[in-house]
């Protein structure tokens, strides 16, 4: 099957942050023999004679993606799959902390209308249910592919540990405690800038270790993508303590509490090496792309034959 990663609906900077989760399942798709197209100037949905359109939550209206050009493209024959990077809540998605995604939660059973299934990254029972009232749903992972492996000089990094993404007052906290525990002068490398690809690596190799932090008090959701590309970037990763830990408590190390966190830092930061290696083995073994792409394209019984136009 052809599929089209399609983020028409997302902002520049919302494609940037994005292409860690549709590269990681772009990737794995391919090692399952599908294949898999993406074009950030790209404007138009593919059909149906064509293959599916895998298009990432965000249906804001007005916008390209709206439930709106959903309806329109259904119409004309267009088929889509969803993939839902959000945890849906009582209060929104992500504890409605944040307004828009509050909103978001609102819209998003009107465009899963035209879908023929969601693929949703967050875990646990209440998404579960959640996504599947909206249309067929499957949890899937971001897990490994023999193409994402990159990178993986071993030149000596600058900094004892890492951290990318977005840097909220609590994250900002915890690194600056971290960096006070460690002393040194170039304890932590952050970015939070949403760099190119290419320029976030870099960063992420400038350090030995790469620390995964909850956004917020609240969520307790791992960053599938952060784990997934620090691994493969060669680099371990050590987490605080997070409610939502699973598969990933089997591949990294995820801390009995905040203080341990800062002992377990230390400890990998000496052996950062060997420890990427056993982390490594774990993820290439257990999250292998059957186990978190393709048992999800069969639960959601997802027809993976082309269908020729009206």
């Amino acid at each position: 099957m052809r599929f089209l990663f399609w983020l028409g609906n997302h902002s520049k900077l919302g494609q940037t942050s994005l292409e860690d989760v549709i590269g990681i399942i772009g990737h794995q798709l391919r090692y399952l023999g599908h294949e898999v197209m993406y074009d950030d100037k790209n404007g138009t949905f593919l059909s149906s004679d064509n293959g599916i359109n895998m298009i990432v939550e965000g249906f804001t209206p007005g916008e390209g993606g709206s439930v709106n050009a959903l309806k329109i493209a259904h119409s004309q024959g267009a088929r889509f799959v969803i993939i839902a990077t959000e945890e849906p809540t009582p209060k929104g998605f992500n504890y409605g902390i944040d307004p828009e995604m509050a909103k978001r939660q609102e819209w998003f059973p009107l465009a899963s209308i035209y879908a023929e299934g969601i693929l949703y990254l967050v875990p646990g029972e209440y998404p579960h249910e959640w996504y599947n009232r909206q249309a067929p749903a499957a949890h899937i992972e971001l897990g490994y592919a023999s193409t994402l492996v990159r990178g993986q000089d071993w030149v000596e990094p600058t900094y004892d540990f890492g951290f990318f993404g977005s840097l909220t007052k609590r994250r900002l906290k915890i690194l600056r405690k971290l960096a006070r525990h460690i002393g040194t002068v170039r304890a932590v490398r952050i970015e939070a800038s949403f760099p190119s690809q290419a320029a976030r690596d870099k960063a992420v190799r400038d350090a030995r270790v790469i620390v995964q932090l909850r956004k917020a008090e609240a969520m307790g959701l791992v960053s599938s993508s952060r784990c997934n590309t620090t691994l493969c970037l060669g680099r371990p990763i050590i987490a605080e303590p997070h409610d939502l830990s699973y598969p990933w408590d089997q591949v990294i190390k995820f801390s009995d509490s905040l203080e341990g966190f800062f002992n377990d830092c230390l400890l990998a930061r000496a052996a950062w090496r060997g420890v990427h290696a056993k982390q490594m083995e774990r993820f290439r073994t257990i999250m292998t792309p059957e186990a978190c792409i393709g048992n999800a394209l069969k639960e959601i019984k997802l027809d993976l034959t082309t269908r020729k136009a009206a």
